[in-house]
């Protein structure tokens, strides 16, 4: 699978975020085969048609749509090229934690890491004319770089990105609170960092030093899920993946997902999907041609 890789020093500075619109670079990140980034993106549709796969979930490419995709997630494209119209903005792993010395904002924005809801989103036009303000300003500052034009570019991308977790939060009627308890995000992080090895509530309990009952009050607040269903979901996800982009057995991706027996994935799957991994695989294969 094509890996595709953050350029530093793409302007001869190092600069660990960018922008462009797809017009001026309509090529690059629109690959038919499934492939991967180590970064995160946001593409912004104004004008577009086609599919995206992202993550397993086979999603429609419209006006004022926008995807949101983090580090290592996978997805291919079905876009066709002409008279496409709208931006792609893109940073590293480490960009947001260190741009705004947070190490959990990027769990903070409800629409990275979010196993419950499309990382997925249809704009107002109201919406979009605010969004596309912002980047052309970003992209303006790139463009005719000064001393502070760091200090600008912070400024209009944590205005963008606090946006849009608006939007996306009145979208899907779920929380917009970036400041709510820190442990709801870490709960998240550490769902990032450990959903293939344990499945466990009272497992991130321990880890988080809380009883299951806070920890359930808490992301029910934040979610509108239990902490039940946001580890199942992810788990999910998990496991789609696998079924989607590799060739492993059943067996394989149940050791490797850490499942007791290939039987129990299975069920798993069944109960959470509603077919067998074996029928969603070759659905899904079906699905790429």
């Amino acid at each position: 699978m094509r890996k595709f890789f953050f350029e530093k020093r793409k302007y001869g500075f190092e600069l660990l975020m960018d922008v462009h619109t797809f017009e001026n670079n309509p090529n690059v990140f629109f690959e038919s085969d499934p492939h991967t980034c180590d970064f995160f993106e946001i593409m912004i549709f104004e004008k577009a048609s086609g599919t995206m796969d992202l993550n397993g979930q086979l999603l429609e490419v419209a006006e004022n749509s926008i995807f949101f995709i983090c580090p290592f997630q996978k997805k291919s494209c079905k876009i066709p090229l002409e008279d496409i119209k709208g931006f792609h903005l893109v940073f590293q792993n480490n960009f947001l934690s260190d741009f705004f010395d947070d190490k959990l904002f990027a769990y903070r924005l409800q629409y990275f890491y979010n196993s419950q809801q499309p990382q997925y989103l249809l704009l107002k036009d109201e919406e979009y004319d605010i969004i596309q303000f912002a980047l052309k300003e970003i992209i303006a500052e790139i463009n005719h770089y000064h001393n502070d034009s760091s200090h600008i570019i912070r400024s209009l991308l944590y205005f963008s990105l606090s946006k849009l977790n608006r939007f996306y939060s009145t979208f899907y009627n779920i929380s917009p609170d970036t400041q709510s308890d820190t442990r709801i995000h870490k709960f998240k992080e550490l769902l990032e960092l450990n959903i293939r090895n344990t499945h466990s509530v009272n497992n991130y309990c321990e880890m988080l030093q809380l009883n299951r009952h806070k920890l359930n009050k808490l992301v029910k607040e934040h979610t509108g899920h239990s902490s039940k269903e946001i580890i199942n979901n992810r788990l999910l996800q998990e496991v789609k993946r696998e079924l989607r982009y590799s060739a492993k057995t059943i067996a394989e991706i149940a050791y490797d997902l850490n499942f007791s027996e290939p039987n129990n994935l299975t069920r798993f799957f069944r109960k959470m999907e509603g077919v067998s991994p074996v029928a969603y695989r070759k659905s899904a294969q079906n699905d790429s041609f």
